[in-house]
């Protein structure tokens, strides 16, 4: 199943608390998540919605003293192994878009930790796969090495890369 960031985001937060529509707001706000994801506050509501329809989560009423009720999502059971393969594929995949990346490390401690390290394992390789691809590339081009704004369109992501991987490699090597 294909997931938006925020499905993911919202199921991996039930993953260990069960909460009421506001208190996603306010762990997105807390955890700084608007800076590195595009969360809109009434996308929220309308991926809980669709999470619900779509059987992935549940929902109850709950009425505290003093307040009216309350809605509480909460996460299916069978949905925890669909959220942790969906981490696992996140941190495992090369994206042009690091933010999923990101939002796999940021949950990666549903997993387990050879599972983590596997998928670190599996983002190295496929960033060594990309900068091949994109040196193969650079080397076919016919002006790329003399036009300085062609050459930059090259370098830059196979530096980023290099930089990528070297992190992955001393991460495992601290951690793991």
């Amino acid at each position: 199943m294909n997931m938006t960031q925020i499905e993911v985001i919202l199921l991996s937060l039930l993953y260990d608390k069960d909460y009421y529509g506001y208190e996603f707001e306010t762990v997105i706000e807390q955890r700084n998540m608007r800076g590195w994801t595009d969360i809109g506050f009434s996308s929220i509501y309308n991926s809980l919605n669709k999470l619900e329809k779509k059987g992935y989560i549940g929902s109850r009423y709950e009425k505290e003293y003093g307040s009216p009720k309350r809605k509480v999502y909460f996460i299916k059971e069978e949905t925890k192994v669909i959220i942790r393969k969906q981490i696992i594929k996140m941190i495992s995949e090369y994206k042009n878009d690091p933010s999923e990346f990101d939002i796999g490390l940021l949950f990666s401690y549903l997993v387990t930790k050879e599972e983590f390290k596997k998928a670190l394992i599996n983002h190295k390789e496929n960033l060594k796969d990309r900068k091949e691809f994109l040196n193969k590339r650079y080397d076919q081009h016919p002006t790329a090495k003399e036009r300085p704004h062609i050459k930059a369109l090259f370098e830059r992501p196979i530096a980023f890369i290099d930089t990528e991987i070297s992190w992955i490699e001393n991460f495992i090597n601290e951690n793991f």
